[in-house]
């Protein structure tokens, strides 16, 4: 991955990389970073009148430049796969049987291609998306979406229908959105591979959900829980019954801790049932019921059928109206532990969420147990992050890190790590939610008590040099929060 300009390219070109040897590495608006073999005044000079920007010069050794070279332009030339596919369309179009799982089919290879390079590079969704002049191939990897590869449009036919086979959708239908789902094959493992369509004013637009469940680790330390949150989130899941919700925006990793917490309590000793839409991953000594709208299994009706099977702890995929909002609560106050998601900011804004579903602050009180509020934060490359004094209100004057973006990482990052925060309701805040007290007095209750904010813990990941400033306004409400 790079972010060089074509213009860039087009002027340190491969021949010229390679007479001079040397590789520009990362560009912004005023800089341009370059391995070169030494350091050079004379040519950073000369490169920064040819490009009008200065020049900063890494050392590297010669083998290590060549390999960037290769591999920066290697980039600019399309696949192999991409290439065939334009050989064949060339003269005239073949007749394909979708369901021929040869993988000698050239739509078989390109739809294989586009799921290994994905699983390889760790992204969590595809998109093949159907433009005006090309179909586009985007994955998104450490919460950004990248642009991958590009197919000619004469192709895309083909590969919805086969998508649609194998997902088992209809393949007349165009105007409605469908889901789906099928089973892939990598390196030894079955991968399953969640498919939504959806129309567009080019044509069907395509997400892949990957749920590779080996990428996880299902454990409190896998999913970055330690120290005082792990004993606190210790403290809520050894009780007997009560609510315990898991908030944050989509793709925060809050599925991940749900499961985390269903292994973490499971045994032979208790019953746990799940209602969850879709099922993501399916667990040992779990009973997970998928909801189904196409044969009436709603979430609510699955959720009544689940408090008739005897259940000892009972996981709500997500708490979306009045009704499951309802049950939930009904439940925990009946002797059930239930684990659920739901959609707010932070932690205690939960509680002014669910009053306003409908539900009696008496009730929120009466049966909620605790809530974890996370978010998933990129980190910096450790190659290439650059130190700088901070001038922002938010760490003025603090020596911290930015990204910048070397061919090891995305733009500067690479990979990302959970924070949290977590709510204990006690009797205290119990008494505060049945008032009514605002949602601004029982956060300032809730850090007077211990409750790390995750305003707090993403400063702090900036601080130890871990992420930046950027991910922090990308991840923190400094208008709407409480």
């Amino acid at each position: 991955m790079n972010n060089l300009s074509s213009d860039l390219k087009n002027t340190l070109n491969k021949k010229f990389c390679r007479k001079n040897l040397i590789v520009p590495i990362f560009e912004e608006k005023t800089k341009i970073i370059i391995y070169a073999k030494r350091e050079d005044s004379i040519l950073a000079y000369n490169l920064s009148e040819m490009l009008g920007k200065n020049i900063e010069i890494l050392v590297k050794d010669e083998e290590t430049i060549l390999k960037e070279i290769d591999k920066l332009f290697e980039e600019n030339e399309d696949p192999e796969i991409v290439k065939e596919i334009n050989r064949i369309f060339k003269n005239k179009k073949e007749e394909f049987n979708f369901d021929d799982d040869s993988k000698d089919s050239p739509v078989v290879k390109v739809l294989n291609y586009i799921l290994d390079e994905a699983i390889s590079k760790n992204a969590s969704d595809i998109h093949i998306e159907h433009l005006k002049d090309y179909i586009l191939i985007r994955y998104r990897i450490d919460g950004s979406l990248l642009e991958m590869v590009k197919f000619p449009t004469v192709l895309y036919p083909y590969l919805i229908t086969r998508i649609k086979v194998l997902s088992r959708l209809d393949i007349a239908e165009k105007r409605l959105p469908q889901d789906g789902r099928f089973s892939y094959f990598f390196r030894g493992r079955n991968i399953d591979i969640r498919v939504a369509l959806s129309p567009t004013s080019y044509g069907e637009k395509v997400v892949f959900r990957i749920l590779d469940v080996n990428r996880v680790d299902y454990t409190p330390e896998g999913i970055g829980l330690s120290g005082e949150n792990y004993k606190k989130v210790l403290t809520l899941i050894n009780q007997p019954q009560g609510l315990i919700l898991i908030t944050g925006p989509t793709s925060s990793g809050k599925t991940s801790t749900l499961y985390t917490l269903l292994k973490f309590i499971a045994s032979s000793q208790i019953n746990i049932m799940t209602i969850e839409d879709p099922i993501e991953y399916k667990m040992e000594g779990i009973n997970q019921i998928e909801v189904n709208e196409n044969t009436g299994l709603s979430f609510e009706l699955g959720l009544k059928s689940i408090l008739r099977m005897d259940p000892d702890k009972i996981m709500i995929g997500e708490i979306r109206n009045r009704e499951t909002a309802h049950i939930a609560i009904s439940a925990s106050i009946t002797g059930h532990q239930v684990f659920s998601t739901i959609h707010t900011e932070n932690s205690p804004a939960v509680v002014g969420r669910l009053v306003d579903m409908g539900i009696e602050p008496y009730l929120v009180s009466a049966g909620l147990l605790g809530v974890i509020s996370q978010r998933l934060i990129k980190k910096l490359c450790p190659i290439c992050k650059e130190k700088y004094i901070s001038k922002d209100p938010i760490l003025k004057g603090k020596e911290i890190y930015k990204h910048c973006g070397c061919p090891r990482c995305n733009g500067g990052y690479l990979g990302r790590k959970a924070v949290f925060e977590i709510m204990i309701v006690d009797e205290k805040m119990k008494e505060m939610i049945a008032g009514k007290e605002s949602l601004a007095k029982i956060k300032t209750y809730a850090i007077s008590e211990g409750m790390k904010t995750l305003s707090h813990e993403i400063k702090k990941l900036i601080e130890n040099g871990e992420t930046s400033l950027d991910e922090y306004y990308r991840n923190i409400n400094t208008i709407g929060e409480i």
